[in-house]
């Protein structure tokens, strides 16, 4: 079972190819065999399983360098991929964050205003982005679909309102019964609402920037949570 295997019998295995594990050796991650000169270089089991977590870390992100450093321990391994799930979140928001910025620019065009405006620069009021969202929310609870549609964007907008009579059908219609409009909170240019149904709750995320919604999410949540 732990007898070294080629290393073309390790390539298909691992579907990588020789020049990678040369590559891997050369940096020192692996460490092949030969029991003589004119034998085929080998991996024993230890050195195959060190190829499996390179790897499935490379597929994640992770650089030889990083992984390097943490192959050897599950626990240094798991910081790491704490540290680089947090780097890319940080990431995520700042992207959020610009394209905010670049989605209330594109509000203004829309409106037919100036984009070089001091108005169109300033972040909209929190009150109105939470009346935007509750509006939508509502639209879409009470299925009023095509109304939904002045409030999106040019790229939402392409989704017809039998897209949205399809999520519902999908998403809410299966949570039963609508029983309440629960707690309402922003952060930012994000807005959440939760609407509590019998079986199952609905978590709308809306995200608003200058008066107009670029993306809808929704989760689901427990009413006990």
């Amino acid at each position: 079972m732990n007898e070294p295997k080629t290393i073309n019998e390790v390539c298909k295995t691992l579907d990588i190819t020789s020049r990678t594990i040369r590559y891997y050796e050369q940096c020192g991650l692996i460490k092949t065999i030969r029991e003589s000169k004119t034998a085929p270089r080998k991996l024993d089991g230890e050195n195959i399983e060190r190829l499996r977590k390179i790897r499935f870390l490379r597929k994640r992100g992770l650089k030889l360098d990083e992984i390097a450093a943490v192959i050897d321990s599950e626990t240094k391994t798991a910081e790491m991929i704490y540290g680089k799930t947090a780097e890319l979140k940080a990431e995520i928001r700042a992207l959020t964050e610009r394209i905010g910025l670049l989605e209330e620019v594109l509000a203004v065009v829309e409106k037919g205003g100036d984009i070089y405006s001091e108005e169109q620069s300033q972040p909209s009021d929190a009150a109105e982005k939470l009346r935007i969202a509750a509006e939508c929310t509502n639209l879409v609870l009470e299925r009023r679909f095509p109304e939904l549609m002045p409030y999106l964007n040019n790229d939402m907008r392409t989704m017809s309102p039998d897209f949205f009579e399809e999520i519902w059908n999908a998403h809410i219609k299966p949570c039963g019964k609508f029983i309440s409009v629960g707690e309402q909170s922003i952060d930012g240019n994000t807005v959440t609402n939760r609407l509590i149904f019998e079986k199952l709750g609905v978590i709308i995320i809306t995200e608003v920037y200058g008066g107009i919604v670029i993306g809808m999410v929704f989760q689901y949540f427990k009413e006990i949570e």
